[in-house]
């Protein structure tokens, strides 16, 4: 299983790589990694992991189906009542009939349903690979680094005064919110590794204050590189994300039982529902109520999500159908949605956008009662849900959840909280 764990981490290594290279190139190598990986796992994964990875994955693989399925129908012909608007006009450009689809650009639909079973496959292999608990702290590590050298990166780039992308600055300033958490899980992963060992193996202290010290290094670089965002968003949806976590691990190690969690739940809740109540703005769409940018680019997407079908535009296909919207001077405006939510809900249609936002929250949910049940390791699983809670909020803030780099992540975070959600006795 050692070459499909490189494999992994070559994953991690590209999205690493992504945010900060322009080009096709380098997103074609995830799809192989993913199926090269695999394969090996199919092959070498021991009978005993196997089965935990199927009990594990099911109930992941058919909720990741459905939308699969939607965009498999976005492509597929449809009838005029279903087909979108714009095929009843390009049908007169032909001498015999031909059917539409829901989705407008059927080749860039196509490319994206490739890009999100690729996401999918990476989370399926991450959860196979990070059973072991070996491989799941290689893991960790990898994506913490990861995330650090990210942060590290972007505070160079805004040090030095480099030209910088919006796209860049975004998804660098994202995967700083997630490197908080996960720096705050590998000091737990330090921390409780030095109680156990030091106890049967006589550790010495030398062991634990270096990688610990290491670890508050990557969670201090994580969080300069969001304060220097200057974004109250950004700084929230981190907290959001830090806070959980630290709420699920101080229940845990205080044994404060479920009374206490409830406690912690109902209180942090009313305090997120205020926050999030305050900052606000004026857009009564949720969707671009929490985006501070000039109104034109705000008013561009407000137009076409006001023209969206219900079965959405197609997946992939904004920048397609953009350019009809655009007027006036097209160069100075931004050629892509305000947020992920708005380009999901323009893309695949306001369903799946909510249906979506509930999966993650339940999903995040469900990796909090796994945290609860577990002895060691449950930081993975708080790790996973803290993460998802902070990708939740960053979906109504940015765009970032559909850059290169920052999808992959995501997935591979959320496979290492699936895998470590059960220890070995359940």
């Amino acid at each position: 299983m050692f070459v499909a764990l490189g494999f992994l981490l070559g994953l991690i290594a590209l999205c690493l790589v992504t945010p900060f290279v322009d080009g096709a190139a380098l997103a074609a190598f995830i799809p192989l990694l993913v199926a090269v990986g695999l394969l090996l796992v199919a092959l070498r994964l021991p009978p005993l992991e196997t089965a935990r990875f199927g009990v594990l994955v099911t109930p992941v693989v058919l909720g990741a189906l459905i939308p699969a399925i939607w965009i498999l129908l976005q492509m597929a012909p449809a009838p005029a009542p279903l087909a979108h608007p714009v095929w009843a006009s390009v049908k007169a450009g032909f001498p015999t009939p031909i059917w539409g689809s829901i989705s407008v650009d059927i080749g860039a639909t196509a490319l994206a349903l490739v890009r999100y079973l690729s996401l999918v496959g990476a989370l399926l292999l991450t959860t196979a690979l990070t059973i072991n608990r070996d491989r799941a702290e290689v893991t960790l590590t990898a994506l913490t680094a990861a995330a650090t050298l990210i942060s590290l990166a972007f505070i160079v780039i805004e040090a030095v005064g480099a030209p910088s992308s919006a796209d860049l600055r975004e998804e660098a300033q994202s995967c700083a919110c997630l490197g908080v958490v996960l720096a705050a899980a590998c000091a737990c992963l330090i921390y409780e590794r030095h109680e156990t060992r030091r106890a049967k193996l006589g550790f010495s202290n030398a062991k634990f204050i270096y990688p610990m010290a290491t670890a508050l290094i990557a969670f201090f670089i994580c969080v300069a590189a969001v304060v220097l965002a200057h974004s109250g968003s950004l700084i929230f949806a981190a907290s959001c994300g830090l806070v959980m976590f630290v709420a699920v691990f101080s229940v845990r190690r205080l044994n404060l039982g479920r009374w206490g969690a409830g406690a912690i739940g109902i209180t942090g809740a009313v305090i997120v529902l205020a926050l999030v109540t305050g900052a606000a703005g004026s857009n009564s769409d949720p969707r671009l109520a929490f985006v501070k940018k000039d109104t034109a680019t705000i008013e561009l997407t407000q137009r076409i999500l006001a023209d969206t079908p219900f079965f959405g535009d197609g997946a992939g296909a904004f920048s397609s159908i953009l350019p009809i919207y655009q007027f006036g001077d097209a160069e100075g405006q931004e050629r892509r949605a305000v947020t992920a939510a708005a380009k999901l809900s323009i893309e695949m249609g306001r369903v799946i956008l909510w249906g979506a936002v509930i999966a993650a929250l339940l999903l995040a949910v469900d990796f909090i009662r796994a945290a609860g049940k577990r002895g060691r390791d449950s930081f993975y699983s708080a790790a996973a849900a803290s993460c998802l809670v902070s990708l939740v909020i960053l979906a109504f803030v940015n765009v970032s959840l559909f850059g290169p780099g920052l999808p992959l992540l995501a997935a591979i975070i959320v496979g290492l909280g699936l895998a470590q959600s059960q220890g070995r006795s359940a």
